[in-house]
């Protein structure tokens, strides 16, 4: 389902920012903390920090580019999180794939 929302980050811990498959999103840390982004392929949380995409605070990830232009090495990456060291609040836009 698209999804237009924000979400919350628990401190140290993967949350999943898509809440469908999804080709590409819009994502913010409106909290101001530094986010670390990344892909998978499915509903399973990432294992390893390996290819993310780190986000300073009010950093803007624009949705111009696809999930799968953004992390190539992810084969059919559809789902994206997000991972702070302390709790965050995240502004995520995305349609459904």
């Amino acid at each position: 389902m698209a999804r237009n929302d924000n979400v919350t980050i628990p401190a140290l811990t993967w949350t999943q920012l898509t809440n469908a498959n999804a080709t590409a999103i819009r994502a913010q840390s409106v909290s101001g903390s530094e986010m670390t982004l990344q892909a998978t392929n499915g509903t399973t949380a990432p294992t390893t920090q390996v290819g993310v995409i780190v986000l300073a605070g009010g950093a803007v990830l624009a949705a111009d580019l696809t999930i799968a232009q953004l992390w190539p090495g992810v084969t059919g990456a559809n789902r994206v999180w997000a991972f702070t060291t302390a709790a965050s609040v995240a502004s995520v836009s995305h349609a459904d794939a």
